[in-house]
């Protein structure tokens, strides 16, 4: 899983290049506050830290999920805390991850922010959001080897609209700024043929 590290690392190494992707608005996890970067009306510099998160709190969470969770993204969620991680492919939004054993943004997504049955009723764990276009999802149905996921996208305003999007976690990570711009141009294509 030291892909994950490195990945992740390799992120947060370019966004730190750039001051204001290291800034958000709103309040920030005490413990995550830089102060060194100056704030700009009400946007604070934010640092990121260690992960409070352990195996317990996954499989605490996973216990309520019903299902695992791919071990790339458990290691994941065990590394560092962040705001507005920005990976290569800026289509994908992760949540905010700020210090919380619970793992609460994940729990929304799973079981508040769409209705439960329709996404993890079905075998898929919502975990991140493409654009303002639809959900990114764990599909627990199609496991690949060393229990990972395929990641599918699923339309915001049709849960029946699926695309595989990614064959892993770690795919999804190394996905390029362009992996994104594809996806949306095999969308519209999909769609353009259905009318």
């Amino acid at each position: 899983m030291d892909k994950t590290k490195s990945i992740v690392d390799r992120c947060l190494e370019d966004m730190a290049k750039n001051k204001i992707l290291m800034m958000i608005p709103g309040d920030i996890a005490t413990e995550m506050i830089d102060n060194s970067i100056e704030p700009m009306d009400d946007w604070k510099g934010w640092k990121p830290i260690d992960s409070i998160i352990d195996d317990s709190d996954l499989d605490s969470l996973e216990e309520k999920i019903g299902y695992k969770l791919p071990p790339s993204y458990r290691e994941f969620l065990k590394y560092k805390h962040f705001y507005n991680l920005r990976i290569p492919d800026r289509a994908v939004n992760f949540p905010n991850h700020k210090p919380d054993r619970r793992i609460g943004f994940l729990r929304e997504l799973v079981f508040e922010r769409m209705d439960p049955e329709l996404i993890i009723g079905k075998g898929y764990i919502y975990f991140a959001d493409f654009e303002d276009y639809g959900l990114l999802c764990f599909d627990t149905i199609h496991k690949n080897e060393n229990n990972e996921y395929r990641i599918v996208y699923m339309d915001h305003e049709d849960l029946d609209d699926i695309h595989v999007y990614a064959n892993s976690f770690i795919e999804l990570l190394e996905a390029d700024k362009e992996t994104g711009n594809r996806f949306i141009d095999k969308l519209n294509a999909y769609h353009e043929s259905k009318e």
